[in-house]
């Protein structure tokens, strides 16, 4: 089925080279079984890659981080099973050299020559960059907790600094991104110290105390819940992963 996309859509002409000259779009595509065969070169380097060939035919599983690569692939089965798109999800992706960022992606199934869904693809843009302007009050908590990631952070300190109440900041930020702000916290810190994991020779636990953890410990138990495997591991299997 792979070969058969990638052949498909060569001999339509490379579709993804359009999104090459949208500035600021990621662009991907992924067959049934959620490998990637399309992407622009944005997408690519966004995922810690140099060409398209060498993402394809990796998941998301290869990619990003498990709970993440989890709502990807149950997004991808909605889109094949519903044959309808699914529109802006709005999605913490993980990114080297800044931080983290808030994208909204919208989702579209690919029909093959019987009317099938067989295969997903999709846009994702900077979601932050949709806010209407810098006196957001959601906005502001973002990016003091992006300024401040790796220091003690009070959840009532930022909804004050923002002016807001504490309980309207929640509010407000659970119908933005669907998690609290204390979740955002240990996600953003997480996906920071992966790629400090992926990308440093940095020792665990300095890592730990570089991205705001209390120790080693707590680190390693937050990194596994939200990754699926303890530090080093997770350095280990990416080690592996990288192109020769």
């Amino acid at each position: 089925m792979l070969q058969s996309l990638l052949r498909n859509f060569r001999d339509g002409g490379e579709l993804y080279r359009l999104f090459e000259h949208i500035p600021d779009i990621l662009f991907f595509a992924k067959d049934s079984n959620g490998r990637f065969f399309m992407g622009n070169q944005r997408f690519v380097e966004h995922c810690g890659f140099s060409s398209l060939q060498e993402i394809a035919g990796k998941s998301d599983y290869d990619i990003f981080p498990k709970h993440m690569a989890e709502k990807f692939s149950m997004d991808d089965q909605t889109v094949l099973h519903s044959g309808k798109p699914l529109l802006h999800l709005v999605e913490l992706f993980p990114s080297r050299d800044r931080l983290p960022e808030w994208y909204n992606t919208n989702k579209y199934p690919i029909f093959d020559n019987n009317g099938t869904a067989s295969a997903v693809c999709g846009i994702v843009h900077n979601f932050e960059d949709s806010f209407e302007n810098n006196q957001d009050p959601i906005f502001k908590v973002v990016n003091l907790i992006k300024d401040r990631f790796n220091q003690r952070l009070s959840i009532p300190n930022l909804s004050k600094e923002a002016g807001i109440s504490q309980r309207q900041m929640e509010r407000l930020f659970k119908n933005r991104f669907s998690i609290t702000p204390r979740e955002y916290i240990i996600r953003l810190r997480i996906l920071i110290a992966a790629d400090q994991l992926r990308f440093t020779i940095k020792g665990i636990t300095e890592i730990a105390l570089d991205c705001g953890f209390y120790d080693h410990s707590s680190f390693t138990r937050q990194f596994k819940r939200h990754m699926g495997l303890r530090p080093l591991e997770f350095r280990k299997k990416r080690e592996r992963l990288k192109p020769d």
